[in-house]
Order: structure tokens, then sequence, then C-alpha cells
């Protein structure tokens, strides 16, 4: 069995969540609303040390309502804290969609650098599959 197919979808796949995440940070911090919010808890994924922590963050919309919810960008380490005051940035239309605001929150940097990876795997598996093919 060949390697050629998962290194070319591992590389596609890193590609995609890379311009996934920078397409989000991005509409945010155009169209976002920032406010101050507080970091509830981190949730951790995978294993000790090499997890990934998500933040819950708690703040008010500037319409008054009171959110709570789950950034969708994970890091490791964590550059927050539970109990924390930060600024966030939201989505006026889905107060869910929230990010730690900063370049660092937005994950735009680290995006940046997978992106990369993800071309170099996908040009090597792809020069790999094309010369098989030739």
């Amino acid at each position: 069995m060949s390697i050629v197919p998962f290194g070319i979808v591992f590389g596609a796949v890193f590609i995609g969540r890379s311009v996934r995440v920078i397409t989000v940070a991005q509409w945010l911090r155009r169209h976002g609303t920032r406010v101050p919010g507080v970091v509830v808890r981190l949730r951790q994924s995978g294993g000790h040390r090499k997890g990934v922590y998500y933040p819950t963050l708690r703040f008010q919309t500037l319409q008054g309502s009171a959110v709570e919810t789950e950034s969708d960008l994970g890091f490791n380490p964590s550059p927050v804290r539970p109990g924390q005051q930060v600024m966030v940035v939201y989505d006026p239309e889905r107060p869910q969609r929230v990010r730690l605001d900063g370049a660092g929150g937005s994950g735009v940097l680290h995006s940046v650098l997978f992106l990369i990876v993800g071309a170099v795997v996908l040009v090597v598996f792809l020069v790999f599959a094309a010369s098989s093919w030739l």
C-alpha cells in the first residue's frame, strides 16, 4: 500500500484547515465586534502535555446579551488562563463565533505556518505520484 494518497490528503487537509482559520480571522477582524471578556475554562483535547487547549470565553454583546462559548481555535501552549480578562472579537450576527482578539488569538500566524507545511507536503507527494505514473 502506497502512502502517496495519504500524503496528498494530509497536505490538502492542512491547507484547507489553514485557509478556513485565516478566512474566519480576517472576516472577524473586518466585521467583528471587540469587547472585554473573561476566560471561563480551558478544555484540553489530546494527550497530556501535547494537547490543544480551547478557551471558553464569557462576554457581553453590545446589545447586552451574556454569551459563554468555546472558541473554535485551540492553542498549545495556551496563551490564556481561566479567570484572565481578555479582549474578544465576535460575529455580531452569530455571537458564538468568537476568537481571542490580537495576532496570537486569531490563529493567523500559526495557520500561515500550517499552510506552508501543507503546501510542501502536498507538492512533495504530488511529485511522487506524478513520477510513479510516468
